[in-house]
């Protein structure tokens, strides 16, 4: 899979490497990067669609119990 970006107002969504076929996805602002890890695969391609659709990631959870915050 080819690992793309997302560029949104004021941040970008990177998809890096995390544990094989699973991609996490890099939320970074300037130098503050958070990081959203999908717990399955199925989360992933459901991530995927919704940055591919235009979704702000603001408020979303980051799969270890953490809201991510766009400030």
């Amino acid at each position: 899979m080819e690992l793309k970006v997302w560029e949104r107002k004021g941040y970008t969504v990177e998809m890096v490497e995390y544990d094989y076929d699973l991609k996490a996805f890099e939320v970074v602002q300037g130098d503050k990067v958070q990081t959203i890890y999908p717990a399955t695969i199925e989360d992933m391609e459901q991530i995927i669609i919704d940055l591919d659709n235009g979704e702000d990631v603001d408020g979303w959870e980051d799969g270890l119990g953490n809201t991510i915050v766009i400030e």
